[in-house]
């Protein structure tokens, strides 16, 4: 009688876990269900919201400035649990393709930020210091640009072609913010073996001192040091202020813009 019992109640055990077997395979097939389902339906909405971001960026643009622009197929990085991605692409105003112009929003927000007044500013300014560049280095195989930013986006979303003006922001008398939240980059390109490094730590020096005396504050000047060959980028050296106070220091940055070899979206 009691080994009929224990078989009925052994046999209860092994039914209740094949069912309890039975739920968890029925619920963990349900949550890959629904997250293949989420992953597609995310896909799928993600691709109609990348055209429908395309056409908004585009409409923006072509509002703000009154020109047309080719707005990249934008992408959503950033997000996380809770927390909103941000939509960013690049776009070229069609009248001036040389001009890159990176556009953004966070994505629960309606408001879009994009940097193509400094961004045409740092073509300007490049064209501008140009006889400067052909007195110092001469014969040397050297490139130099002007490369600017605006730290603080709500600050640059206000910018239009009109005004401010280059001088407002970025020269002595500025009236955008304090002084640290701009960029003012001189970007310099040696093309080949570096003949004389003294000649061209010299030069460097030379230009960061005639940005200072047409109104740049020293808090904002930084050298991007790019060596190439053949006209391919093979390395680069950011430097920032604390490491152009002097010729040795300028070395010191040359040198190490020797081992530091450029990374994908570098691009002269």
């Amino acid at each position: 009688m009691a080994n009929s019992k224990s078989k009925r109640t052994s046999k209860s055990h092994v039914n209740n876990k094949k069912i309890w077997q039975i739920i968890l395979i029925t619920l963990s097939l349900t949550i890959v269900v629904m997250t293949v389902v989420y992953i597609v339906g995310g896909i799928i909405k993600r691709s109609v919201s990348d055209k429908t971001e395309q056409a908004n960026m585009t409409s923006y643009l072509k509002n703000k400035y009154d020109q047309d622009f080719e707005v990249e197929k934008p992408s959503c990085n950033g997000g996380a649990l809770g927390i909103s991605c941000v939509w960013s692409a690049d776009a070229y105003p069609k009248s001036d393709k040389s001009i890159k112009v990176y556009v953004s929003r966070v994505d629960n927000q309606t408001k879009y930020s994009d940097d193509y007044v400094v961004r045409t500013w740092q073509k300007e300014q490049t064209a501008k210091i140009q006889p400067k560049v052909r007195e110092i280095f001469k014969d040397m195989p050297v490139d130099v640009k002007v490369r600017l930013g605006v730290i603080d986006p709500d600050v640059e979303r206000t910018f239009t072609l009109k005004k401010p003006t280059f001088e407002e922001v970025f020269l002595a008398e500025n009236k955008v913010g304090q002084r640290g939240n701009l960029a003012y980059g001189l970007d310099f390109k040696y093309d080949g073996d570096i003949k004389d490094e003294s000649r061209f730590a010299s030069g460097i020096r030379e230009m960061i001192e005639y940005a200072k005396n047409v109104g740049v504050s020293p808090k904002d000047i930084s050298v991007n040091i790019y060596l190439s060959k053949n006209g391919k980028l093979i390395s680069r050296e950011y430097c920032n202020r604390d490491k152009l106070s002097s010729i040795n220091e300028i070395k010191g940055c040359i040198d190490m813009s020797k081992n530091m070899p450029v990374e994908e979206g570098d691009r002269w």
